[in-house]
């Protein structure tokens, strides 16, 4: 293995984020006494996980060197169709699972046709992705409220089932963490990726598909918005659908607070994760001592300017 193998981010076993993460639980332990209760442990947890699902997707395609704008319109448009299903017996709720995270898939591979294939600019394209799903689902519901009725507890229990105190999906979440890290860093797909964001002409030249490739990581990350999709209407067996858009940006927050570059090719699965995790902490303790949103945001704000700011100090260094 090669130095230049050793330097690159998927092989790098701490990244800033984790050191952050640390000061920051040991900072909230003793400032909030409640904060290392278990169930506000499991609530710091759970917090994070439908952006941090959501996070996820984003992270494969900013690592490919494209964006993706829409994954908040397939987070609505997924909650609202598992409750339009009406999950009401076993294959009713997987009809309710399956049937929107393929769904997101489709989102996702127009989303990579239209960029690999077409060559559009994948902020506009994602936007207008984004602009058709949210039309196209308000038109469907008559921007109504969204419920269903006798929901089977199997699919409540994606939220609300708990193992050894934890709920599962938490575990659904940390699953997809590992499962991702070790794509992302043990296998061919993963490091095509990574060569699409770091040079996409120079990875075109060295063989590898890169529409293939680039296509993939727009429908992985459409899936996983449809999955966190889901999982809202688990949680709360009712939407609003005007009211869960907009996970695209604190997806979008968490993957560059974890290090994820905006000009692709670097960037992990886990360091996201840990970023998501820092953004849940932060906001946990400032709602345990009754700050206000507005200085919560005011606080996320500086923590990821801050993280801006030195991760571009830190490659402008490398680069020198």
């Amino acid at each position: 293995m090669t130095s230049a193998t050793l330097q690159h981010p998927s092989f790098r076993l701490i990244t800033p984020i984790w050191p952050v993460l640390l000061v920051l639980v040991v900072a909230a332990s003793l400032w909030s006494g409640p904060f290392l209760t278990p169930a506000n442990l499991a609530a710091v947890l759970q917090q994070g996980v439908i952006t941090g699902i959501v996070a996820l997707g984003m992270t494969i395609v900013l690592i490919g060197g494209e964006f993706d704008l829409s994954t908040g319109a397939t987070v609505m448009m997924a909650a609202v169709m598992a409750l339009l299903l009406g999950p009401s017996d076993g294959l009713s709720t997987l009809t309710a699972i399956l049937l929107p995270i393929l769904t997101g898939g489709v989102i996702g591979l127009i989303n990579g046709l239209a960029v690999y294939r077409a060559g559009a600019n994948s902020i506009v394209a994602t936007i207008g992705m984004q602009f058709l799903v949210v039309g196209a689902v308000l038109a469907l519901v008559r921007g109504q409220h969204v419920r269903a009725d006798d929901i089977d507890p199997l699919f409540t229990a994606l939220t609300t089932a708990r193992l050894l105190g934890v709920p599962f999906a938490v575990y659904i979440f940390a699953g997809l963490v590992i499962g991702l890290a070790i794509v992302m860093s043990e296998t061919v797909f993963g490091r095509h990726v990574y060569a699409l964001g770091g040079d996409r002409e120079a990875a075109r030249r060295a063989g590898i598909g890169v529409t293939r490739t680039g296509v993939a990581t727009y429908v992985i990350s459409g899936m996983l918005a449809a999955l966190a999709g889901v999982l809202i209407a688990s949680l709360v067996g009712h939407v609003d659908p005007t009211a869960i858009r907009g996970y695209e940006f604190p997806a979008l927050t968490a993957a560059v607070l974890g290090g994820t570059s905006l000009t692709g090719g670097v960037g992990r699965p886990a360091d996201t994760a840990a970023a998501i995790l820092v953004l849940a902490v932060i906001t946990n303790v400032m709602t345990i001592n009754n700050y206000q949103y507005p200085v919560q945001l005011l606080v996320q704000g500086v923590v990821l300017t801050a993280a801006v700011a030195f991760y571009s100090w830190q490659r402008s260094g490398s680069a020198s």
